[in-house]
């Protein structure tokens, strides 16, 4: 299964709800059990056993910025807050994962007056025993409504990943830089190769041999449906050819081994989206499969 956590719909309601994705016939459903509190612009990552959901923001006109990590049981869809937090709150973040821990970076918060403050920070989940700290390294840049994947090519021999790559994002400007950590040493660095166009509140999906970042918006009302392709085998950037069906920010995306499945979202005017859309890992062909957000 894949879940969607969490979200905003107008007039200034922030959910609380996780919705179901069935990799093996694309049904979806609620299944019931739903996160702590109702929260925007949150983040997801996941090990094995359980996902976990970070930040976000969770009022409306005062804003309320949160630390709080949300954890689901993959086992039993059981909800629950395993109580270690994020070091600092924050919205508008992303998150990878290794095999052995989560890394939560980036993300902004909104102080009187309003002023934007933007984060380039990382935190770390130990999947071990759910502790969080911070490693001591950081993106090279802060930014708000970055999207990450995780891959690399020894994912495809022996099941591990190898780096994490963090796409796009606003500090202001918009930019379209690629951040990598490194797993195996927690080092982060620059590969050289950017996405084409700029562009914020973008999601990634990734196979074992590519990551796929899709939508995203650059103002003042452009909404993207492209897609673009990070080869892992040697981390440049390309446009495979096949968009989403449709344009649109804020969405989120999860992956199965053959697909890839971007939910949700908004155009501008703030115009909300239950949409599901498909890309296919083998040839990547764009499809809606019929079943969206409840």
């Amino acid at each position: 299964y894949g879940y969607f956590g969490g979200g905003y719909t107008s007039p200034l309601t922030f959910n609380d709800t996780i919705d179901r994705i069935d990799f093996s016939n694309e049904t979806t459903s609620a299944p019931g059990n739903n996160l702590t509190q109702g929260r925007n612009l949150l983040a997801g990552t996941s090990s094995n056993s359980y996902g976990y959901f970070g930040g976000g923001v969770n009022a409306g006109l005062s804003p309320n910025f949160v630390t709080t990590v949300d954890r689901i049981d993959f086992t039993n869809e059981t909800t629950s807050a395993p109580g270690n937090n994020l070091s600092q709150v924050r919205a508008g973040l992303s998150a990878v994962s290794s095999s052995f821990y989560g890394y939560f970076a980036a993300g902004y918060i909104l102080s009187p007056g309003p002023s934007i403050t933007t984060y380039n920070t990382v935190d770390r989940l130990d999947f071990s025993n759910e502790t969080t700290s911070a490693p001591g390294f950081d993106l090279p840049q802060s930014r708000l409504g970055s999207s990450a994947v995780s891959g690399g090519a020894s994912e495809r021999i022996k099941g591990s990943r190898t780096y994490g790559y963090f796409a796009g994002g606003e500090s202001p400007p918009r930019r379209d830089t690629v951040d990598r950590i490194d797993f195996s040493n927690e080092t982060m660095s620059l590969p050289g190769n950017d996405l084409p166009v700029t562009r914020d509140e973008l999601a990634a999906v990734s196979s074992s041999s590519y990551g796929y970042f899709g939508g995203g918006y650059n103002p003042p009302t452009t909404e993207f449906a492209t897609i673009h392709r990070i080869d892992f085998s040697n981390e440049t950037l390309s446009a495979p050819g096949n968009n989403l069906p449709q344009a649109r920010s804020g969405l989120a995306a999860v992956s199965s081994s053959s697909y890839g499945y971007f939910g949700g979202g908004y155009t501008s005017p703030l115009t909300f989206n239950d949409t599901i859309d498909r890309i296919d890992f083998s040839n990547e062909t764009t499809s809606a499969p019929g079943n969206n957000l409840t």
